[in-house]
């Protein structure tokens, strides 16, 4: 009896340690409000903050990750980052980076500010994503238990890295950020230029070949019309059989303004949500890191960045909708 009572008193002990080095939640209170029955299963906490030191020890509350791990029995030194990537962070003034699962979307945040992220608009959507990987056979243990309940699981979890001297402390949240500010601005004004949104709808019939059609014609006719080589975009015969025999007869990808959309034989799947700014956010945040220099060593990183940043509105502002019919699974099978 006193050896339970001190090991419960131990693990409250690093309970109320942790939620001492607590912040703050993007979104907290969300999961909460979906509890219609007080027997239901929800779990709405603060933020947990995790500061990392230069020499890539963690620590929570000013306490020591190790410590914590100590107290509560078990070995969380491989919970140790490398040296030489907090200095990476460091140098990049990455302050911060949150990762929120709020009631409807897994949020990711750099320096307070999200960048693309996967949204979910209610249950429905979890319940048909993992239908649909059971159907299919992607073999996800317990994947038709857990993504059903996510939405209600209103957690989050901030790394913070040492601040690089002589830089401002970046909120841990960035209230209207001047990202999600340029990027309307930057559409409202390629959308009164163009008057209404630009409308793209391909649907590509495949054969088992791999060979597709698109408006009736090939890709050799289209290729002949266009001089374009769009015969080599055909798909590998092995893919399409794989799908075929998956089940999946359609499959589309579609984007517009709020993100990238798929739908797998017409159920809905979770949304990549580039909204608010979070796609340029993004392409900031890999500038900073020195992303873009390491895919392209020796190039002039500045003026492409400058041609992506001026394209980025208007793809986020098309509605495109790529529509791929494959064989039947029987066709598949012959």
């Amino acid at each position: 009896m006193r050896n339970r009572l001190a090991l419960w008193a131990t693990l409250l002990m690093v309970v109320a340690l942790v939620l001492s080095g607590c912040a703050p939640r993007l979104g907290a209170g969300s999961a909460a409000a979906l509890a219609e029955d007080p027997t239901e299963l929800v779990i709405d906490l603060p933020a947990l903050v995790v500061d990392i030191q230069m020499d890539g020890s963690p620590s929570i509350g000013n306490v020591p990750v190790a410590q914590l791990g100590q107290l509560a029995g078990a070995d969380l030194s491989g919970l140790r980052m490398d040296p030489a990537m907090v200095q990476w962070m460091v140098d990049s003034n990455i302050q911060h980076i949150q990762v929120d699962n709020t009631a409807n979307e897994l949020l990711v945040l750099v320096n307070g500010q999200p960048i693309p992220s996967i949204k979910y608009e209610g249950a429905d959507t979890l319940v048909t994503t993992a239908e649909v990987l059971s159907e299919f056979g992607l073999a996800i243990p317990m994947a038709e238990k857990i993504l059903p309940i996510v939405q209600k699981l209103g957690v989050a979890v901030i790394v913070r890295f040492p601040v690089q001297p002589g830089m401002a402390v970046i909120p841990l949240v960035v209230e209207a950020p001047e990202t999600a500010m340029a990027a309307k601005e930057a559409q409202d004004e390629f959308l009164a230029a163009v008057g209404a949104p630009p409308r793209i709808n391909l649907p590509l019939w495949f054969n088992e070949d791999g060979s597709w059609a698109l408006g009736g014609l090939t890709a050799e006719e289209w290729q002949a019309l266009t001089g374009i080589p769009f015969s080599a975009f055909r798909m590998d015969p092995n893919t399409v059989r794989n799908l075929a025999m998956m089940g999946i007869e359609t499959l589309v990808i579609s984007t517009d303004q709020e993100g990238i959309h798929i739908a797998i034989n017409g159920k809905e799947m979770p949304t990549l949500d580039w909204s608010d700014g979070k796609a340029l956010h993004l392409i900031n945040v890999a500038d900073q890191l020195g992303l873009w220099d390491m895919m392209a060593p020796g190039m002039d990183m500045g003026e492409i960045l400058a041609a992506v940043r001026d394209l980025l509105p208007v793809v986020q502002t098309a509605d495109v909708d790529l529509i791929l019919h494959l064989p039947s699974k029987m066709a598949a099978a012959r």
